[in-house]
């Protein structure tokens, strides 16, 4: 009797000290930077700004832009503010707010139920994650050496490979994008049997800078895109709800 005392115990240790040691992202209060994925676009979840297009400004010390004085609405009219004694207190202001941002942990999230039906399943043959997804052509940069995500060139591991193919549409063009990560089938079997609840997390800073470009009618009004380009330290493979870690690389 004791020793089946002593197994039944031995075995509730074993399944305490696992459920212990699983990893859970912490993204509360205001410790982090979010973008995520979504069907309407990039939500960013950040303190700082609202909008990827915000975050530029912060990071360019662009005053005017980023608190959104739009009746200085010349290069001349934006100097001469920055200039001013208000224009200075925002100024620095901004550089407080962005050694603040800078100091947080940023992640990018992409939820596998938000690829549009693309591939997310594991190769056999490779024996890697294929995840595939579209990216439209606003929010595409490519940089060699870099992965491409919507509004996103992401430097990471080489252990990751990518492969870009280009997709003309008759309204737009976009570019079939699939990362194909690599992990073990254990790994990949606990990610495919609770595939609709997880999401890729990369955890990155940001390097610098870059924009996209389209031209939007036939008299040739052109948009203008912003785009992070960002170095990562870590890739996760979370629960979007409990934000417990399945698989890091």
């Amino acid at each position: 009797m004791k020793r089946i005392l002593f197994i039944v115990l031995s075995f509730c240790l074993v399944l305490i000290s696992e459920a212990q040691e699983k990893t859970v992202l912490d993204f509360s209060g205001n410790k982090c930077c979010r973008f995520e994925v979504a069907y309407n676009g990039l939500k960013t979840i950040c303190m700082e700004a609202r909008t990827i297009e915000q975050l530029h400004y912060l990071y360019n010390m662009d005053v005017c832009n980023y608190y959104n004085l739009s009746q200085y609405d010349t290069e001349l009219k934006r100097k001469a503010f920055a200039n001013s004694e208000d224009g200075k207190v925002l100024l620095e202001t901004m550089k407080n707010v962005k050694a603040n941002s800078k100091a947080k942990k940023h992640y990018y999230i992409f939820p596998f139920s938000s690829n549009m039906g693309w591939d997310k399943m594991y190769n056999l043959q490779t024996k890697t994650f294929d995840f595939g997804y579209t990216i439209n052509e606003s929010d595409f940069l490519p940089v060699n050496g870099y992965l491409n995500f919507p509004q996103f060139a992401i430097k990471c591991t080489p252990k990751i490979k990518q492969i870009v193919q280009k997709r003309q549409y008759t309204n737009r063009t976009a570019y079939l994008t699939t990362i194909k990560i690599p992990m073990t089938e254990n790994e990949a079997l606990a990610v495919e049997e609770h595939l609709d609840d997880l999401a890729l997390v990369i955890q990155f800073t940001i390097q610098g800078w870059g924009e996209t470009k389209r031209k939007i009618n036939l008299f040739d009004v052109v948009l203008t895109t912003p785009c992070v380009k960002a170095l990562s330290s870590k890739i996760y493979i979370i629960d979007k709800n409990t934000h417990e870690v399945y698989f890091e690389l």
